[in-house]
């Protein structure tokens, strides 16, 4: 069994909801966060067949494309279609959420997976919805835990950089400090100027998620003083958008590529 809030969490990590556009409405549906569930359907969009089918199979959860609302509704009646969708989804306690547009924008969500799907090469955003800017993080870590720490960051979203994932720099080096009165050091002792192996780690980050990333960093990190540093860039920013452009592979027609993209 796993809690909604659990399922919603590694969603909303590929996909956070500030990168839908404004007028649409991912998110929760129908439904209690805490719950927990064995089992979850996926749907492009939830009808009143989709619910009957969640039911009579033990479905606890759905996960929709398509948001089932849309705008701001003043009543549930079940004698009107979307009132009779929400209304037997609440009484058979289904939770109902939706990841729409911010999963076609998101790096990784739809538009890529789809341009992966027919080998797109030279593959860039169509229509441009967030530019964000970027973020450089320099980490210092003692020799030994570099791995650990750099997981961290990746897993909290840095090092992100066009196509590719998992990017940082190292550097190893020494760092020099001496513990003081009331202070616990992992390495050294309090009094004596220390000097300690350790790994200078760089990363770039979208600037919204820097304090994410440096909270993820501290929860792993062996040291009570972490020396870090976040920097502004000048780099092009971050782009993200609806649709992808790119260039097939082989010159064909509009028939061949109808066909193509059929058993794509």
């Amino acid at each position: 069994m796993i809690s909604c809030q659990t399922v919603i969490n590694i969603i909303e990590k590929l996909a956070p909801k500030k990168l839908a556009c404004d007028w649409d409405n991912p998110g929760m549906m129908v439904g209690d966060f805490s719950k927990s569930v064995d089992k979850i359907l996926t749907v492009l969009t939830v009808t009143e067949q989709t619910i009957d089918y969640a039911i009579n199979n033990g479905y606890g959860m759905i996960v929709a494309h398509h948001p089932l609302i849309f705008n701001a509704i003043k009543s549930i009646r079940s004698d009107l279609p979307l009132g009779k969708v929400l209304y037997k989804a609440i009484k058979n306690d289904l939770v109902i959420y939706s990841a729409h547009t911010n999963l076609d924008v998101a790096f990784g969500g739809v538009n890529d997976v789809l341009a992966g799907a027919l080998k797109l090469e030279n593959v860039s955003v169509l229509k441009p919805t967030v530019n964000e800017d970027l973020k450089k993080v320099v980490i210092y870590t003692p020799k030994g835990y570099e791995d650990a720490v750099r997981n961290a960051l990746f897993q909290a979203g840095a090092g992100h950089i066009g196509n590719y994932s998992h990017c940082s720099f190292n550097v190893q080096g020494y760092g020099t400090f001496k513990p003081l009165e009331g202070t616990q050091p992992f390495i050294g002792n309090i009094g004596n100027m220390e000097k300690a192996d350790e790994i200078r780690i760089e990363t770039v980050v979208p600037a919204s998620i820097v304090n994410k990333v440096i909270n993820a960093m501290f929860k792993v990190h062996p040291y009570e003083e972490v020396a870090y540093d976040v920097y502004p860039l000048d780099n092009k920013k971050l782009e993200l958008g609806l649709g992808r452009i790119g260039t097939l592979k082989n010159e064909m027609s509009l028939r061949e590529f109808s066909s193509y993209v059929k058993n794509s």
